[in-house]
């Protein structure tokens, strides 16, 4: 006897309807959240954006103030620069009308003598019988210029003198320079005295009233052959005129 398999009746789905009101309150809640997340956006991006903003304005300003600060300070350097530069410009004037003031010549007046006084022919004999000054002459001399030997091999004193030319006295100071001339392996060679001196002076010291008397030791190269020796006075300023003379070379024993 078979058994016979029961048949489930198919279920129908129930369509179950919402009242009108709970669907309102849901849109309502919907539309909500989204303005509330709109409006956290728009929060969000007003709280950070403009942080960086306003600190770019500040530090630009911040740099733009320092700029105005430090040209400020150029300007009032350079202002105290050009106050300078005028003063010493008005001060150099100064000493330039003072300088040229004093340069301009000063000629005094000059005495008419009167006709009936003097007469012209005793004026005239009196000029011409007048004593004229004799001219001085200023010239420094070089005297008793001598080349000796010493107990050295290659050294030897030079002994002379200067003094006024005209036998006067008067204080002169100046330079005396030394140089001898001769060959060196058959070429001609001169040697200043800053080689031949010891000490590696360049002249000698002049200063006297009446005479200077000089002695240096110069020391000649192995190879070197004197043949003359030059010496030249030179004083300082223009009242005296120096002088130099040139000797042969030939040593006193």
């Amino acid at each position: 006897m078979k058994t016979r398999n029961k048949v489930a009746p198919p279920v129908t789905p129930r369509i179950v309807r919402t009242q009108p009101g709970q669907q309102l309150f849901r849109y309502i809640l919907l539309f909500c959240a989204f303005l509330l997340a709109v409006w956290f956006s728009y929060d969000y991006g007003r709280t950070q954006a403009p942080a960086g903003g306003t600190a770019q304005v500040v530090q630009s300003t911040d740099e733009a103030e320092q700029r105005i600060t430090a040209l400020e300070q150029e300007r009032d350097a350079l202002k105290q620069q050009v106050t300078e530069l005028q003063q010493r410009v008005a001060q150099a004037d100064r000493k330039l009308k003072a300088a040229r003031t004093q340069a301009r010549p000063r000629t005094p007046p000059q005495a008419q003598p009167a006709a009936r006084d003097i007469p012209a022919a005793v004026t005239t004999e009196s000029v011409a019988s007048a004593p004229q000054p004799e001219p001085v002459d200023n010239t420094l001399q070089l005297d008793n210029i001598r080349i000796e030997e010493t107990d050295s091999v290659n050294l030897f004193r030079i002994r002379f003198s200067v003094l006024h030319g005209d036998g006067d006295s008067g204080p002169v100071a100046g330079t005396i320079w030394i140089a001898v001339n001769g060959l060196v392996d058959g070429l001609p060679r001169s040697l200043s005295f800053k080689t031949l001196s010891a000490d590696g002076r360049s002249h000698v010291k002049m200063r006297f009233d009446q005479q200077q008397d000089v002695s240096e030791d110069i020391v000649l190269p192995d190879n070197f052959r004197p043949r003359n020796i030059l010496i030249e006075a030179k004083p300082y300023g223009d009242k005296y005129t120096g002088t130099a003379e040139k000797i042969t070379w030939t040593t006193d024993n």
